[in-house]
């Protein structure tokens, strides 16, 4: 029962929930959805309902067919083309149109047919990760000074503990960061680049997905009525139990992960209208090892 905890957490608390019924899905997820089960995770870069870009998107693979669970890191400069926009960073379709108009760009371009989404904004994340009590982190010596300059900035979202003292790291090493810390972890990227940014996240998710495992079933119910005042959920308490079933040995296995584009097949660009930064991806080589690593 205590492996069942894990895939419900993952998509209930971490994430909160609005799916679209006007995405149309392809045949690729209808055929395979019982035993291969996609949502896409976005963690906007805005707090409430203002218009913000997707600073995060994560497709979370529940895989009973290959027994795993996958995180794959899309990320947030890649070059697509937006359906009525043109081709622009994939993260600007969000503030153009949603998660709505953000997963049909996804869909469409990745060859793709992903029907449910996860949205979280910054505070709500913060107050996620203090609800949990902490996500356990390792710490190296490179990022302690990149991350204590981003830990102030996201101190201000802190509600639990806001008018204590700002907790900073100040050794390498296994931390137990706090909502405002993990938030900052997730968003250090100035040290490096932004696809050590995007593994710092799927870090996050696993060190997560591996604590919420361990929680004593007898929890779960007190927990869960907590955790839906910070989540917004439309998937049927069905579903959510199904998944949960199919997901129960999964934390058994090592949790795989990848970055999208994958290293080989991308490159440095620019825009031509703005000279934006953007990564162009060769598609044919691409998709083929995304949908080798979600689908087999």
């Amino acid at each position: 029962m205590k492996k069942k905890i894990l895939t419900i957490l993952m998509i209930m608390m971490i994430f909160p929930m609005i799916l679209s019924n006007d995405v149309l899905a392809k045949d690729i997820d209808s055929c395979t959805e019982k035993e291969i089960y996609n949502i896409l995770l976005i963690g906007k870069d805005g707090i409430g309902n203002k218009i913000s870009r997707a600073d995060t998107m994560i497709i979370l693979t529940i895989d009973n067919k290959n027994k795993g669970l996958k995180l794959t890191s899309i990320a947030r400069d890649t070059l697509v083309y937006i359906p009525g926009k043109g081709y622009d960073k994939i993260n600007h379709s969000f503030s153009y149109g949603g998660c709505e108009l953000l997963l049909k760009t996804i869909n469409n371009n990745f060859d793709l047919g992903i029907r449910d989404y996860a949205i979280v904004d910054f505070k709500s994340f913060v107050d996620v990760i203090n609800i949990l009590e902490g996500v356990e982190v390792n710490i190296e010596d490179r990022e302690i000074e990149g991350l204590n300059k981003v830990i102030d900035a996201c101190y201000g979202l802190e509600t639990e503990n806001k008018g204590n003292n700002i907790e900073y790291i100040t050794s390498s090493g296994n931390h137990l960061l706090n909502g405002y810390q993990a938030l900052a972890y997730c968003r250090l990227r100035k040290i490096d680049n932004c696809f050590y940014r995007d593994a710092r996240q799927r870090k996050i998710l696993e060190s997560l997905a591996y604590k919420l495992s361990k929680v004593s079933v007898f929890k779960y119910p007190e927990l869960i009525k907590v955790l839906l005042k910070y989540v917004k959920v439309n998937i049927s308490p069905d579903k959510i139990l199904d998944l949960a079933i199919i997901s129960r040995d999964l934390t058994d296995y090592k949790i795989k992960q990848l970055e999208f584009p994958i290293n080989e097949y991308r490159e440095d660009g620019r825009l031509e209208s703005n000279s934006q930064y953007v990564i162009k991806w060769k598609k044919e080589e691409n998709i083929k090892l995304l949908h080798d690593f979600i689908y087999n």
